[in-house]
């Protein structure tokens, strides 16, 4: 869940936010986590790293993004093709790791039952759906969002990655919802 926690970024674009800013940056996340590590010590760091890991091996390598904010504001990155078949085996590899962690951790089990905890899930998944918005948007204007997604096979396979990921998502946000209205108020 908090793999995706940088690109809420995409939801204040009206407040004059722009995509890999300040919250794609290194030491915006240390200050944000600083509390955490001063008091728990090292506990925080695989959430940390979750984090970075987001901007560090995906927006820094096919986009750029202000990675040293506030000391610098200018973006950085290689800045590879979209979607370029580096790009599309970093998605599918990620996708396939994180199904393989969420089913070796016994996790898949929990995911996919009806569990108030599964509502959380709502969160990666409205930053999915951002992140696919952006790219909807951000396309060509000569030719309709699905005739362009099939156009390439590179970009076919990324929008599907992307797709199956927000169904399980969206699969295991129900199931939390459904649990959460099954369960009889306490305040009776």
């Amino acid at each position: 869940m908090l793999g995706v926690l940088p690109d809420i970024d995409l939801f204040f674009w009206r407040l004059g936010v722009v995509h890999h800013s300040f919250t794609h940056s290194i030491f915006f996340w240390l200050i944000i986590f600083a509390p955490f590590l001063l008091v728990y010590r090292l506990k925080p760091m695989p959430y940390l790293a979750a984090v970075v890991q987001h901007f560090a091996f995906g927006d820094l390598l096919f986009g750029n993004v202000m990675i040293f904010w506030p000391f610098s504001l200018s973006y950085f990155g290689l800045n590879l093709a979209m979607p370029s078949v580096l790009d599309v085996a970093a998605e599918t590899a990620g996708l396939l790791l994180a199904a393989g962690i969420v089913i070796f951790n016994g996790d898949i089990r929990r995911l996919l039952s009806v569990d108030a905890r599964n509502f959380l899930m709502l969160f990666p998944l409205l930053g999915l759906l951002a992140s696919l918005l952006v790219f909807a948007v951000d396309r060509p204007t000569t030719m309709p969002l699905v005739a362009y997604i099939w156009s390439r096979k590179l970009l076919t396979i990324l929008v599907l990655d992307h797709v199956i990921l927000a169904l399980f998502l969206a699969v295991s946000t129900l199931l939390g919802l459904i649990a959460i209205v099954r369960t009889p108020s306490r305040t009776a």
